[in-house]
């Protein structure tokens, strides 16, 4: 397949983080503007959160397509834009940003892209316990696609317990969903997972492979699925100890995926090329194994 030369007819999308070596989404979104013939390039930029506000000035002045934004923007990043999906002012959080001739629209594919990755999996939310650990931008898109996809209850768990009540507060409205915010230490209480189908790790420990924190996972039982949003060559230390446990697991690549396929209908008004996007996404995670 030839590659495109990049010219003054070149569009760019580009994805703000910090931070952003790490990222493997500019692999698979220019696998999939290749394959398509669009005259788009994909790019990361390392944005420290002192910049951010002239960053998104920037989008606007170069004309950039669009954008991803990760950790740790995007919940900040919201009052930086026009205009937000529906999705995204209910979490909060914006992970992907169309530039509309200079309007800055904000939406968020996490949520959507989280359950079409449980739905590969053959699982159903729906009247099942979940632990959600983590209460930031990733927590909030994946918690409030739980609500809508009508699980019995959710116990969020984060280090500033604070956090977690004000995600109850914010959310406790949205549906049925039971909502309870727990300290840390509730992970080593065997009750706390006994009756727990799906345990999510939506927080950034292991990310720079430190150990993960204490957790009953044998509390468990034997079918619940541990899922980690990071997405790592190797499995976290979260993934190896269910595995360890018996339990099944699951990591983050799926997840984006398919929040990547979303965030590039959205800029491109095509549908994504999935099994190009999944195949470029696997040689890029195995050329950092």
């Amino acid at each position: 397949m030839a590659r495109h030369t990049i010219d003054g007819h070149t569009r760019t999308v580009g994805i703000f983080g910090d931070p952003i070596a790490h990222t493997r989404s500019p692999a698979m979104h220019n696998a999939a503007f290749q394959a398509l013939g669009l005259p788009y390039v994909y790019l990361p930029f390392h944005v420290r959160p002192a910049d951010l506000v002239k960053a998104v000035h920037g989008v606007r002045a170069l004309g950039l397509l669009g954008l991803n934004v990760t950790v740790p923007h995007k919940e900040r990043i919201v009052r930086c834009l026009d205009s937000l999906s529906p999705e995204a002012e209910l979490c909060g959080a914006v992970n992907t940003v169309v530039n509309q001739d200079g309007q800055l629209f904000g939406d968020n594919t996490d949520g959507r892209g989280f359950l079409n990755s449980l739905q590969e999996a053959k699982l159903s939310p729906r009247g099942s316990e979940v632990v959600l650990i983590g209460a930031g931008g990733s927590a909030r898109a994946v918690l409030a696609s739980l609500i809508r996809a009508r699980c019995a209850a959710i116990r969020i768990v984060n280090r500033t317990q604070a956090n977690a009540r004000k995600l109850v507060r914010t959310y406790r409205r949205t549906g049925d969903t039971r909502l309870e915010a727990l300290p840390l230490d509730s992970l080593r209480d065997p009750a706390v997972l006994s009756g727990v189908r799906l345990v999510i790790n939506a927080s950034s420990v292991g990310l720079h492979g430190d150990e993960f924190l204490p957790l009953a996972y044998t509390a468990t039982q034997a079918g619940c699925l541990f899922y980690d949003l990071l997405y790592r060559p190797d499995r976290t230390p979260f993934l190896r100890h269910a595995r360890a446990a018996g339990r099944p697991v699951m990591d983050g690549r799926r997840m984006l995926l398919h929040q990547g396929a979303l965030a590039f209908s959205l800029w491109t008004g095509r549908p994504a090329p999935l099994e190009v996007m999944d195949r470029a996404l696997r040689r890029a995670l195995r050329q950092t194994a």
